[in-house]
């Protein structure tokens, strides 16, 4: 990047934030509702085929192999093993297979991406054209809680959209699951209106169209909308611009700041699924050229406000010891979702060998978030958090696979497509 001496900063701890602290992540504090346009005329033109995944790179700043990591590395993979390989539980096997790649077996021995087609998938047609999706949820169980969760996940793994599956007992390619995504979703550039419920619906959406488009992908959804993939890609980089402009204002003043469930704070995992998403996008080339050099400001802020945040929790829990555990959770989501973002970048020009102390440092924090977190015992007593309180349970098991996807990049274990 490289980011200078000021990240090694010691900043001054608050305590006082620990609400926001606790709520930064889990499903992520809403965020204000686009208003839906009304469905004008039905999709006729073919939906454009997928491409992809990409090619497979390994991350040119390898950590050293050490005792540290790897025990980080083993526990975490204990948890995702136990966990995220769940066949009743769709939303866990996302996150196996970001965490683990793809073929994945999961515990009653089926292919996790059979499974999820076979027993999740829905067909729908759109005009001669048969495609797929995935529901939100089917009664009580979470298959896509965030729009195209699945499609991100499966592109992050680097399964090839022409792996042929079965739904329904219809023949179909994983590719049909992009084509039921560009059905469903536009973006209007005239008024930054869009598909998604929420902008905090939009990162797993833009990060897996993102991996399976070609060049200036254009394509129209199924109410008549054309949309652009460079005009999204573009509104989505302005997006984390705004919600992280206070951000920027604090660093240009060397100054701390309060979280509040302002700007990034606001999206789930304070943003770091926003920045991924965006960052993926502008790799893979899609929006304005100058989007690489604001990629480069968006990881400047992001080690700005790492140290800050990791001493806002770390203090949280001296002050509040009776929130020992969910503090120690919200530090591995921090350090994890962190390495995460950066490591993948680090098979790119954006992140280099100029970068070896911060990233050290950050896994550094993350293997240190791994001891503080099974000293409390909660990994070995998952099922009885989560017989208590389901979204504890998920946030351990999300965060777990998300550290252990950064740790498995950081040390050439798993490959990043781009």
């Amino acid at each position: 990047m490289p980011y200078k001496s000021e990240w090694m900063q010691k900043p001054k701890p608050r305590a006082d934030v620990l609400l926001w602290i606790l709520l930064a992540c889990s499903n992520g504090a809403s965020v204000p509702e686009q208003t839906e346009l009304k469905k004008e005329v039905a999709q006729t033109a073919p939906l454009p085929s997928p491409t992809g995944p990409g090619i497979a790179s390994l991350s040119s700043v390898q950590l050293p192999q050490s005792s540290g990591t790897q025990f980080a590395i083993d526990t975490l993979s204990k948890v995702v093993d136990l966990h995220a390989r769940d066949p009743k539980n769709p939303w866990a096997i996302g996150h196996g297979l970001v965490a683990l790649g793809s073929p994945l077996e999961l515990s009653n021995g089926s292919d996790a991406v059979q499974w999820l087609f076979s027993q999740y998938a829905e067909r729908t047609q759109v005009g001669n054209q048969w495609v797929l999706r995935f529901p939100k949820k089917d009664g009580n169980t979470r298959i896509e809680p965030h729009a195209d969760l699945l499609l991100k996940a499966l592109t992050d793994a680097g399964v090839p959209p022409s792996t042929p599956i079965e739904v329904k007992g219809h023949a179909h390619t994983v590719g049909d699951l992009y084509k039921g995504s560009l059905s469903e979703t536009w973006f209007r550039t005239a008024d930054g209106t869009h598909s998604f419920d929420t902008s905090n619906d939009i990162p797993w959406s833009l990060f897996g169209l993102a991996s399976w488009s070609g060049p200036g992908q254009e394509w129209t959804s199924q109410n008549g909308h054309t949309s652009s993939a460079d005009d999204w890609a573009n509104h989505t980089m302005d997006l984390l611009i705004k919600e992280t402009r206070f951000l920027d204002e604090a660093k240009k003043a060397k100054r701390d700041f309060q979280k509040q469930g302002q700007g990034i704070f606001q999206y789930t995992c304070g943003g770091a699924h926003l920045l991924q998403g965006v960052a993926h996008a502008t790799l893979k080339g899609f929006g304005s050229t100058s989007n690489r050099a604001l990629l480069k400001e968006q990881l400047h802020l992001l080690l700005y406000r790492f140290p800050i945040e990791l001493g806002q929790i770390d203090a949280g829990e001296k002050q509040h010891p009776d929130f020992k555990l969910p503090l120690r959770v919200q530090r591995l989501k921090l350090t994890g979702h962190t390495l995460e973002t950066l490591y993948r970048l680090s098979a790119t020009d954006l992140v280099g060998e100029q970068d070896r102390k911060a990233l050290e440092q950050v896994a550094a924090e993350v293997v240190k978030s791994v001891v503080l977190l099974q000293e409390t015992g909660a990994l070995v007593q998952l099922e009885s958090i989560r017989a208590k309180n389901e979204q504890l349970y998920l946030d351990i098991v999300g965060d777990s696979a998300h550290a252990l996807r950064g740790l498995r990049i950081a040390t050439g274990q798993s490959s990043v497509y781009y």
